[in-house]
């Protein structure tokens, strides 16, 4: 996660040029043919994107034409380099020399002229893998789950995933965007495999370099899809393992140089052009490389920052925006980052797997006083993949972003009618604090099934109160599951607890002991439904006993199942 500063849409003042500089050249009209153009949207939009807005009641206007071609040719005659155009802010970006500026001022048709200043990296970045997982966390593994998440159950089930991915409400049909600095190793590891496959790579663009080549630079693009995309059963499978991927390099992650805000912008037109359904962005903008330019917490109010004005045009549009809050929070800037501050943006912060706010996750509120982020997912010890083909985990809004990002692409699918911020709202009422949200949590860690119920039968969700929740959610420690008699195990027995036992079962030193009368066949440990699977390594099995290890489990209640050669059994013990 990185901030940069977002450049002000509002006063065109003059500045200073020193050198050649880039700049915005701010343009008073879309000519003299608009209404004839509007009636043609298939010569600037996709089929997609035509039937997107009308599937959503959308109109087509005069903000998705393309900029003046003959503006553009003047300005190439006052100036060094056009780099690009943007047709939703109708601005030009041009490298200007200062003898020049005046020039361009006095064309009749230029209102403004804004700088694009130099960025600066943050202090604040997620942290780098730390290599291949092997005896990391336990593994939970929902037995009712279509797929085995592997390394991924802990941040699936946070958000309650499975029942959707149960009845095949896995992102199939729908298209997301990312936006990063690069996708190294995606087309490559075994990941993504079923991705390539399937042709559920949509597409990929570099338009930083502007070139179609993504896989050579970055790689915290390949990290953030794979919490989305990844599907290898029994390893790590992500959100939305059947959604359809488009990849957009916005920025270059080595350097931050004068084209970011205008690379953003420009994918996420094309995203509106291509009929993309949601984007999600792992960035933040928040700093000038000049301390004197940096940008205002009181300037993060939904209205200011390019980046927020393009982000919330998009949503005018019925494209779903998620972003990650950002990693500020340690720092001295603490705040969200543009464009989370957007009112039209879902902006998504941090916890721990005890759902405690991490350390770095970026705070709230906005500028003007509204709830960010708006919710929370795991991103401390996230797992991802890494574009050298192994399992590991990072930290970072990075990665708690587009865990929410998979639970919309879900709710998309399921619910293709509803508005983008109808499922926005949604995710919003589903957090397990909503009654009482704060700018740390926000709503609270959202529930895939109370959304997906909410979409299917509360029309307006402006009017929808949750009364069920009646004071904030105690975090620090795990929810201990409720284990009745009925419970199934994974054979389909009817779990009996021993009362008094055969086994001999002692917890010490943060190790379990099992001593048994006769031959043990088969013993593991149970936590409510799910198998831990833990790493071999962690586990001494001998004739007649065996230990644990028990270093990794969550605290709470547990059971370990015995089958001997003479008995079985379950007996509860507490870690």
């Amino acid at each position: 996660m990185k901030k940069y500063f977002i450049l002000i849409v509002g006063l065109m003042m003059a500045f200073p040029l020193f050198g050649q500089q880039k700049v915005w050249v701010f343009l008073s009209d879309k000519g003299n043919c608009v209404e004839e153009q509007l009636q043609q949207p298939e010569n600037f939009l996709s089929a997609e994107a035509i039937e997107n807005r009308k599937l959503h009641g959308i109109s087509i206007d005069e903000s998705d034409l393309p900029v003046v071609s003959a503006y553009v040719e003047q300005l190439k005659m006052h100036s060094h380099q056009v780099v690009g155009t943007s047709r939703w802010l109708n601005a030009v970006a041009v490298e200007l020399t200062p003898d020049c500026v005046e020039e361009v001022e006095a064309l009749d048709f230029v209102t403004g002229l804004r700088p694009m200043q130099s960025l600066v990296k943050s202090s604040a970045t997620a942290e780098e893998d730390s290599g291949p997982i092997e005896s990391a966390w336990p593994r939970y593994i929902d037995t009712k789950a279509p797929f085995d998440y592997g390394e991924a159950t802990l941040q699936n089930n946070m958000l309650n995933i499975a029942p959707l991915h149960e009845r095949g409400i896995t992102g199939r049909g729908v298209r997301i965007a990312l936006f990063d600095a690069g996708f190294s190793g995606a087309d490559t590891i075994d990941v993504f495999d079923s991705l390539w496959t399937n042709k559920r790579i949509g597409g990929y663009y570099d338009y930083f370099d502007d070139e179609d080549k993504v896989f050579e630079d970055h790689s915290h693009g390949t990290q953030v899809m794979s919490v989305i995309g990844a599907n290898l059963p029994g390893e790590m499978v992500g959100m939305a393992p059947h959604a359809t991927f488009f990849m957009f390099r916005t920025e270059d992650g080595r350097t931050e140089t004068k084209k970011d805000e205008y690379t953003w912008v420009k994918a996420l037109e094309a995203v509106d052009s291509l009929g993309i359904q949601i984007v999600h962005s792992s960035l933040g903008y928040s700093e000038f490389d000049n301390p004197a330019d940096d940008y205002t917490y009181e300037e993060m109010d939904g209205n200011t920052a390019v980046i927020t004005v393009a982000a919330d045009r998009a949503a005018a549009k019925g494209i779903i925006i998620c972003t990650s809050a950002g990693n500020e929070g340690a720092g001295s800037w603490r705040y969200i980052t543009a464009p989370c501050d957007g009112d039209s943006v879902i902006c998504v912060g941090s916890v721990n797997q005890y759902e405690n706010l991490s350390r770095f996750s970026s705070v709230g509120p906005s500028a003007d006083g509204r709830i960010k982020p708006d919710v929370v997912a795991l991103g401390s010890r996230t797992t991802v993949a890494s574009p050298r083909n192994y399992i590991t985990r990072s930290d970072g809004t990075s990665f708690s972003g587009p865990l929410v990002a998979g639970l919309l692409v879900c709710l998309r699918q399921a619910h293709p009618d509803r508005s983008n911020m109808d499922i926005i709202q949604a995710v919003k009422l589903s957090g397990d604090q909503y009654a009482f949200p704060d700018n740390e949590f926000g709503y609270g860690v959202p529930n895939a099934v109370i959304a997906d119920s909410l979409l299917t039968h509360v029309k307006d969700l402006s009017r929808v109160t949750r009364d069920d929740i009646t004071e904030k959610p105690a975090r620090g420690g795990q929810k201990k599951p409720t284990v009745s008699k009925t419970t199934e195990k994974p054979q389909g027995d009817k779990i009996v607890f021993a009362k008094n036992p055969q086994s001999n079962v002692m917890v010490s030193g943060g190790k379990l002991q099992l001593t048994t009368p006769s031959a043990i066949r088969d013993a593991y440990i149970m936590r409510g439904k799910q198998k831990v699977l833990l790493n071999p390594k962690l586990v001494e099995m001998g004739d007649k006993t065996a230990v644990f290890d028990l270093s990794g489990l969550l605290d709470g209640d547990h059971y370990i199942y015995i089958k001997t050669t003479q008995y079985q059994e379950n007996v509860r013990f507490q870690r």
